[in-house]
């Protein structure tokens, strides 16, 4: 279960994924290919050339995309059904799967609901990781008192909304922080979909949101999600003057015990145990962080 609290508005924060990915349908008439519904213009005027169109048949119809890459978190789908024709849209499905299987078995995001028809242009929450997005018709719809038609699918315009798993912001241009589970943030702020990797965490505490460890790292660790290694550990502090609290609670990992010194001139030295490589330094100086990695 995803905390939808975490979640903002879909226009702060994601982008439309179907230009990474390709489309499919159950069957097809003439040019309305499945292709169609991911096209512009964004429109509920119908056309061969510009919505889908399956077979009237008495079997479920579908259409299907699949991303080209592994999975995407969706926020929102939005669907323009062809004009005048909500009846044959009534009591469809909508699923985020990651199977392509066909009755979908994955997450349900939306069943249209009775009584009345739905709207032929409606934006659709459906917060989940998946790798297909499914439009499912099993219905039919009765086009008079004496007519009933199968199941039938007429796209005109499909939008998904989300970002690539491990990315987030409001072009999907951020990773997400390397200590979420599996690497996967809600898209609108980056916060931990499913909390944080406390592994190397002092006292295996991180922040569910941030991923950071709050309280410190663990021996030999270091950073801000203590993903580093920390050459300084087993090092040898000293700072000059003495000062008040001892050099060497710098390099213990916890990150509220730290050494004090005053003076118009003050050094602090780490001296390694050997020769090593830095690639970088992570330094907390009275509570403000400074970086060099």
């Amino acid at each position: 279960m995803y905390d939808l609290s975490k979640f903002v508005l879909r226009f702060f924060l994601t982008e439309n994924l179907t230009p990474s990915g390709k489309a499919s349908q159950s069957s097809q008439i003439d040019i309305a290919r499945p292709q169609n519904a991911i096209d512009p213009p964004e429109s509920n005027d119908f056309d061969f050339n510009k919505c889908t169109h399956t077979y009237i048949d008495n079997k479920p119809a579908w259409w299907m995309f699949e991303f080209s890459f592994e999975f995407a978190f969706i926020t929102d789908i939005t669907i323009y059904y062809r004009e005048g024709f909500s009846r044959r849209m009534d009591g469809f499905k909508l699923y985020v799967t990651n199977t392509s299987t066909i009755p979908p078995v994955d997450h349900l995001c939306y069943t249209d609901p009775d009584p009345g028809l739905p709207n032929i242009t409606q934006t659709i929450p459906c917060y989940e990781l998946g790798k297909y997005i499914i439009y499912y018709d099993d219905k039919g719809s009765r086009e008079n008192p004496t007519r009933y038609d199968g199941p039938v699918v007429e796209l005109c315009y499909v939008a998904i909304n989300g970002c690539q798993k491990s990315l987030w912001g409001s072009t999907c241009e951020k990773f997400c922080a390397e200590n979420c589970i599996e690497r996967n943030c809600y898209p609108g702020n980056g916060s931990c979909v499913w909390g944080c990797n406390a592994e190397n965490c002092l006292n295996d505490i991180c922040n569910t949101d941030t991923a950071v460890c709050t309280v410190g790292c663990k021996e030999r660790r270091t950073g801000t999600y203590c993903n580093k290694y920390n050459i300084a550990y087993d090092g040898f502090v000293t700072q000059v003057p003495s000062g008040s609290k001892d050099a060497g609670l710098v390099n213990d990992g916890i990150e509220t015990t730290c050494s004090k010194t005053t003076g118009h001139n003050v050094t602090f030295q780490v001296e390694l145990k050997e020769k090593s490589i830095v690639t970088g330094m992570y330094i907390i100086l009275a509570g403000m962080l400074l970086k060099n990695t």
